[in-house]
């Protein structure tokens, strides 16, 4: 599953429609039922359609035959694609999911147009210790100072590169690129053993990407208002030629590659060194391809920065508040040490509960503990923040395919800095 990416243009016009007509006619309101003996039925929508949704299942399968609060959870999985276009129409029209698992970046869009309940009060259940929650993952969920989603999963872009590639190239096998510059270095050997194996790909709508290369750089998209654009700056420019320079003038991968077409290259076995998401793993090691993951490149070798994302639960303002006990029941048993610890191991995926972390055989999973180091130090980026979504579809991933079709980098930077000026205007 992909987190982010790609998003719908018309996501953000439907949200704000489907504010409009809940603020008419209000969310209904009842007394709670589930302690009643009763079995309450919550409804569960979310974008996990790969192999992650498989072991979701199993989750979901094993509360409703072992909770103790007469809930069954019957969940519906799409596309995040198909997910963006349908949940704000379903809340309009009052037949939303009773909650919904959530990427980070589409939240603000949903919380500004009213459409997503507050649930803060979910840290005062019995049984819910809040201390347990990795801060930086527990604030995802907080915007304009009020908790509206509780994390079900952290995640941020690592390093991916190819042992076996590495050793063709005369490249130490077990020791990856630290920097953007020794990723150049590396990328350029790999690219040249020919047979259409490729040293770096850099996807078209790889935003998550650029936005890493960005910060690294010291680059910013908006000022400290975020009101006013800051892309129009030499840390942009360095970041923007970085990519020029590497994709369409060096040559070491393909100037107009989807980062679904690129993954495709990783799990063929044809490329050197990528950067992606942790879902990468279960297909890499399906495959069999020699590979190793590490924390994310940096600007400078000691640094530590990378961003933060995410995925995680939320109820819609459509949802009758007589779910919420059921609702937060769930949420409640997948936060425990047992559950995240086979979600962590299974999609080899970071942890973000503390005793998840200190479990013996997340330490011993070289894999999950590596994507574990990068947690500690990565930040969200822009949370909360209602304009990234916009930014990142119609300014951001445009600006990426014309800086690796090699279009004056000035020109596109600028361009780009004009297009958030307006969308932060609201024009």
């Amino acid at each position: 599953m992909k987190h982010g990416l790609i998003k719908k243009l018309g996501v953000v016009a439907a949200i704000a429609a489907a504010g409009l007509s809940l603020a008419a006619c209000g969310s209904n309101s009842k007394s709670s039922s589930s302690s009643s003996g009763k079995t309450t039925t919550i409804t569960f929508w979310n974008g996990f359609t790969s192999t992650d949704g498989d072991v979701l299942k199993q989750i979901v399968k094993d509360y409703n035959k072992t909770n103790k609060d007469h809930v069954k959870v019957k969940m519906d999985i799409m596309t995040w694609d198909n997910f963006n276009q349908k949940l704000p129409t379903a809340i309009t029209a009052r037949k939303a999911p009773d909650f919904v698992a959530m990427n980070y970046g589409d939240m603000a869009s949903y919380v500004s147009n009213g459409t997503m309940k507050e649930m803060g009060d979910f840290y005062n259940q019995s049984g819910v210790n809040k201390s347990n929650f990795q801060t930086t993952a527990r604030n995802l969920g907080v915007i304009n100072g009020k908790t509206y989603f509780v994390p079900m999963q952290v995640q941020g872009m690592y390093l991916y590169w190819n042992k076996k590639l590495f050793k063709k190239a005369g490249l130490n096998p077990n020791n990856p690129p630290k920097t953007w510059a020794e990723l150049a270095t590396d990328a350029k050997k790999i690219s040249k053993l020919g047979n259409n194996t490729q040293g770096f790909a850099m996807p078209k709508d790889g935003s998550a990407i650029m936005y890493n290369l960005l910060q690294d750089n010291g680059a910013k998209l908006m000022n400290s208002s975020e009101k006013k654009s800051a892309l129009n700056s030499a840390a942009t420019k360095k970041s923007f030629d970085y990519l020029q320079q590497l994709i369409n003038k060096d040559g070491v991968g393909p100037k107009n590659i989807s980062g679904a077409e690129a993954d495709n290259l990783m799990l063929a076995g044809s490329l050197g060194i990528y950067i992606n998401g942790p879902w990468l793993n279960s297909g890499l090691k399906k495959n069999k391809i020699d590979y190793g993951i590490n924390t994310l490149v940096q600007a400078k070798q000691g640094d530590q920065k990378a961003i933060l994302d995410g995925v995680g639960f939320g109820i819609p303002t459509s949802t009758n508040d007589d779910k919420t006990k059921a609702i937060y029941s769930f949420v409640k048993y997948w936060n425990t040490t047992k559950i995240g610890k086979k979600w962590s191991l299974e999609n080899k995926c970071a942890p973000y509960l503390k005793s998840v972390a200190a479990n013996k055989d997340i330490k011993d999973d070289k894999l999950v503990s590596t994507m574990y180091k990068q947690i500690g130090y990565a930040k969200p980026y822009y949370p909360g923040n209602k304009n990234m979504s916009n930014i990142t579809t119609n300014v951001i991933n445009p600006s990426i395919e014309k800086v690796l079709a090699g279009n004056n980098t000035t020109s596109v930077m600028k361009s780009a800095s004009k297009q958030i000026d307006s969308t932060l205007s609201g024009n």
